[in-house]
């Protein structure tokens, strides 16, 4: 791994903007941009200015650096994040250290909503089974299974299961 994706991954997991990363640190958006891209080389000094905000000591950062995520799960390993009478939503992949991307399951029980807002992350939907009312903000529309969305962030999403059997919506939130 390069030194950019992780401190990406890191600032992520602290739930940090790079602005917000950028002006605890007291460097520029651009700068740590760039660092995350590996277009830019921070000196010692200042990747410890940025490790600081991270809460990460730099002996431990280059300690697990090839650090290795498991990369294949099966469906018992999942994990139920809720579990309601109206819709379940399941992590595909159990939470990883340095978790970019979240792919979760929502089952939709007949006739029910799904309500989500996207504030900072954005996602890609895909529908695995069924027949759904989708809205995204303004913008409504019928799908169905093998019909796919993407939400920015800033939005709002409902989904709502037209039919009386469960539907399936794959959605993975970067």
């Amino acid at each position: 791994m390069k030194i950019g994706q992780k401190i990406r991954r890191l600032r992520k997991l602290k739930g940090l903007t790079i602005e917000e990363l950028s002006d605890y640190a007291d460097l520029t958006k651009g700068f740590i941009s760039q660092v995350e891209r590996d277009k830019a080389v921070p000196t010692i000094t200042t990747l410890k200015q940025i490790l600081d905000v991270l809460g990460i000591e730099l002996a431990a950062f280059f300690s697990e650096f090839e650090e290795r995520e498991k990369n294949i799960y099966l469906q018992n390993e999942r994990i139920v994040e809720k579990n309601s009478k109206n819709f379940k939503v399941e992590q595909l992949v159990p939470k990883l250290k340095y978790l970019e991307m979240e792919p979760v399951i929502i089952t939709l029980s007949p006739s029910s909503i799904y309500l989500k807002n996207f504030e900072e992350d954005e996602g890609f939907g895909f529908v695995t089974k069924g027949r759904l009312k989708l809205a995204i903000d303004n913008e409504e529309r019928i799908v169905q299974k093998g019909d796919c969305f993407y939400v920015f962030f800033d939005s709002r999403i409902s989904m709502e299961n037209l039919t009386n059997r469960a539907a399936e919506v794959l959605l993975v939130n970067y």
